[in-house]
């Protein structure tokens, strides 16, 4: 079924005897997916999430996902971006995060398909906890963070990772120009 850009996809396989599972309501609805796509970029998410308009959002932010039930937020955004790796992104960002007096828990890199990734997990003063997905490709910074405040359950977590998982870059939402840029 689908709906604009919700796309609903329910997995269900069999149980030990090989018969179909059944499911209750509300194990239906965990396994639902919504689609997101704004031919930029693509991903799916839990169906209990909420695509909700953010006041502060701006030019850069794609997405913004509410999960009541465990006051978790994901930010998606896009945006441009002059430094060339992700070794350089994650120098800036981590200074960053020290002078807003910020706790960096883990942070390591990768490549995946030729462009970087980074992730990093971290707690702000305030006692917020920020898990960031970064991907640095063709100087666009693809960000997913998700936002909790003492509720790293696993159904959250694996929640974010689905989204990680499924995200794919259609297109640069941004051309650089020196040390200018433009929508594309």
């Amino acid at each position: 079924m689908s709906k604009d850009n919700d796309k609903f996809v329910l997995k269900l396989n069999n149980d030990r005897k090989g018969e179909p599972k059944t499911l209750s309501e509300e194990e239906t609805l965990k396994q639902m997916k919504r689609g997101f796509n704004n031919q930029y970029i693509s991903f799916e998410y839990p169906f209990l999430w909420e695509n909700i308009k953010s006041d502060d959002e701006d030019e850069f932010t794609d997405a913004v996902l509410f999960n009541k039930n465990n006051n978790a937020i994901v930010k998606i955004s896009t945006q441009p971006c002059l430094v060339n790796t992700v070794e350089e992104l994650k120098e800036l960002v981590e200074k960053d995060l020290k002078s807003k007096e910020c706790e960096i828990q883990e942070s390591g890199m990768d490549t995946f398909d030729k462009y970087g990734i980074w992730d990093v997990f971290y707690t702000t003063k305030e006692g917020l906890e920020v898990e960031q997905y970064s991907i640095l490709k063709s100087n666009n910074l693809y960000s997913l963070e998700l936002y909790t405040k003492n509720n790293r359950d696993q159904v959250v977590l694996k929640s974010f990772v689905d989204v990680i998982q499924t995200f794919k870059i259609l297109k640069p939402s941004y051309k650089i120009d020196g040390d200018s840029y433009e929508k594309i």
